[in-house]
């Protein structure tokens, strides 16, 4: 098993090694198992293992399942650990709840032992681990009493252990790797992390692959272990080494789980029926419209101003559900109410003005102009408002951490061109596209900016928005042909730049994802790279069959569609739609994801932009 023709005693082996190594490697990530202790063993460390969370240890049935899980943080590529003791010995029988308990006094004489000659020690504290096993047979009224009495008895293994650590030298972790079963269910998969020690201050935790106090991931792991033995991470490990010193206490810890969770299940609830509403909606409403202008007569002008309001209603919602997000809340109903409140306080007091006449037309674009403004404010300063958005990411999947994900991002950019196309449905001057250059060149820069919106997709999109409209305006000077060197060479030069200013300025500690990827492309070439796109093909393959393809077929068609009856095709920004559309399709990880919210405010633009066509003509005839 090991390749070891001698097999030392004391050694602590893991068994079904090929089988993780199996299903940790895939053609989108390479995760290798035994990282951590291969490293420090390559640089003669020594490692040792304490514990199991084993349920019933009768080793003579042979049903009996062993549930180890300290030496795959501790073993080498082989499976082994330098020694250790993970056998029954580390269990005591008792007459609780739990019939077989962590053997404390044992493991507290073991870590004396081990400590004299082990680098890293990893103890499994099992106790908890058996509870949540056995939580489907219990009462919650008994796991909460059997919990506060495991919680008295590591306190008192604590308080046995603390005074043996050297805390010059010396670094404790206390964490869960994994959720318990309840917490899995619910979508809840935050654990906790405590660090006390060398480099560790008090506060909150944090890392660069985060940016997040009170916030870290599990692959940071592994770099905060090889950063305090003074190690370099191998190109293989995506984390960072933790830090700590950030201001906060338990309550506001607390408060940012409470957080993320409600988002995550409001994102898990919610955002599907509103996917599902807005892909109905928009082809109905152009139906609607096209039937009752025939049929109504007379009547189409009440039904057109029915129709105004509920187009104004379905445009305001991505800014409602975005704002809704932001209070504490836990309750989905709630949230659901206080996002059609917004959305309906929004749409009346647009509404009101379009009665009184005031600045009429572009009373229509007010949900776009906010949206616009918002985002742009919000990330300069922090972007609090997307970390809590349901239309932001979730931290818990570990897909981003910072800056903008691709729904936001699709509406960001969705959002200006929307107002661009309903200025120029107002007043079409020459002037107008020049401008919207330097909007879509001033949204690349915010958008792909590492320390800003970290979104190299979208600023790509938003770049090749500004060159489409570019060469559009030189079409009629200019070879197109000619123009198509230029644009590449642009294209190339922005990548270029983006990647080496995030790898040479951002340093270990300050670089994104950017920089992260061409140190991984100096490390491990092109398999750096051809990880990514795959990942990006099986993201989107797999997006094939979700709502998020209905919305973006819904949304294309919708524009297409009152594009062609409004005049917008005459216009260059109906080909800056559709390019954007396609960049940010092909370049995003969530390409449908970015796509589907990219054109719904240009659907819904496009839809009060025909309406208003409509009332024109009437007014005419």
């Amino acid at each position: 098993l090991t390749g070891d023709p001698s097999f030392p005693a004391g050694k602590v082996i893991i068994p079904r090694l090929p089988e993780a190594v199996r299903l940790n490697f895939s053609a989108v990530r390479t995760s290798i198992p035994c990282l951590l202790g291969q490293v420090l063993q390559e640089n003669h460390r020594t490692t040792a293992v304490l514990g199991n969370s084993d349920l019933a240890p009768t080793e003579e049935d042979p049903y009996y399942t062993y549930a180890r899980f300290a030496p795959w943080l501790a073993a080498d590529e082989r499976g082994l650990v330098s020694f250790g003791e993970v056998g029954v010995d580390t269990l005591q029988r008792t007459n609780g709840l739990l019939p077989w308990t962590t053997n404390y006094s044992y493991l507290a004489a073991k870590y004396r032992e081990y400590r004299e000659s082990a680098d890293l020690i990893v103890v499994e504290l099992g106790d908890f681990a058996r509870l949540d096993a056995l939580s489907a047979y219990l009462y919650d009224r008994q796991i909460s009493a059997e919990k506060q009495n495991l919680f008295t008895r590591l306190d008192s293994f604590l308080h046995t252990l603390w005074p043996l650590v050297d805390w010059e030298a010396e670094t404790v972790f206390l964490l869960t790797p994994t959720p318990t079963m309840t917490n899995l269910k619910q979508g809840a998969y935050l654990t906790p992390c405590l660090v006390w020690g060398k480099n560790f201050s008090s506060g909150l935790l944090s890392s660069p692959t985060t940016r997040r106090p009170g916030l870290v991931a599990n692959v940071d792991l592994t770099p905060t272990v090889l950063h305090l033995f003074n190690l370099t991470t191998p190109g293989w490990a995506t984390g960072r080494p933790m830090n700590t010193g950030f201001a906060g206490k338990l309550t506001a810890l607390l408060s940012i789980e409470m957080k993320i969770n409600a988002t995550s299940y409001f994102r898990r609830k919610v955002l599907p029926a509103f996917l599902n509403g807005a892909a109905f909606l928009l082809p109905v409403i152009i139906l609607g419209a096209g039937v009752l202008r025939k049929l109504a007569g007379r009547l189409w002008a009440n039904y057109r101003a029915y129709l105004q309001f509920f187009t104004l209603l379905i445009s305001t919602l991505p800014l409602a559900l975005h704002l809704a997000s932001q209070p504490p809340l836990t309750s989905p109903v709630t949230f659901v109410f206080l996002t059609g409140g917004i959305a309906i306080f929004s749409t009346l007091s647009s509404w009101a003005l379009v009665k009184r006449r005031k600045i009429t037309p572009l009373v229509f674009l007010l949900p776009l102009i906010l949206f616009m403004l918002l985002t742009i404010a919000d990330l300069l300063s922090g972007a609090t408002l997307i970390k809590n958005s349901v239309l932001g990411y979730d931290p818990m999947l570990g897909a981003r951490y910072y800056g903008i994900g691709n729904e936001l991002a699709g509406l960001f950019l969705g959002s200006m061109l929307g107002i661009l196309i309903g200025l120029q449905q107002l007043n079409a001057t020459p002037s107008l596209s020049s401008r919207a250059i330097w909007l879509f060149l001033t949204a690349m820069a915010i958008l792909a900016a590492p320390r800003i919106g970290a979104n190299f997709g979208a600023g790509l999109t938003a770049l090749a928005m500004a060159l489409t409209l570019w060469a559009a305006q030189r079409q009629s000077s200019t070879c197109p042909s000619r123009q198509l060197p230029v644009l590449f060479l642009i294209l190339t030069f922005f990548i270029a730049t983006l990647l080496s200013f995030d790898f040479i300025v951002g340093g270990p500690d300050l670089q994104s994802h950017f920089g992260l990827l061409l140190e991984n492309f100096q490390t491990r070439g092109v398999t750096a790279l051809g990880e990514i796109i795959f990942r990006k093909l099986q993201v989107n393959v797999r997006l094939l069959s979700t709502r998020w393809t209905l919305l973006f077929l819904s949304g294309l068609l919708s524009f297409t569609v009152t594009a062609f009856r409004a005049p917008i095709p005459r216009s260059p920004f109906f080909t800056v739609a559709l390019i954007g559309g396609l960049v940010g399709l092909v370049c995003n990880d969530s390409g449908l994801v970015f796509a589907a919210l990219f054109f719904y405010p240009l659907a819904t633009t496009g839809l009060l932009s025909l309406l208003g066509v409509d009332a024109a003509r009437n007014s005419r005839s």
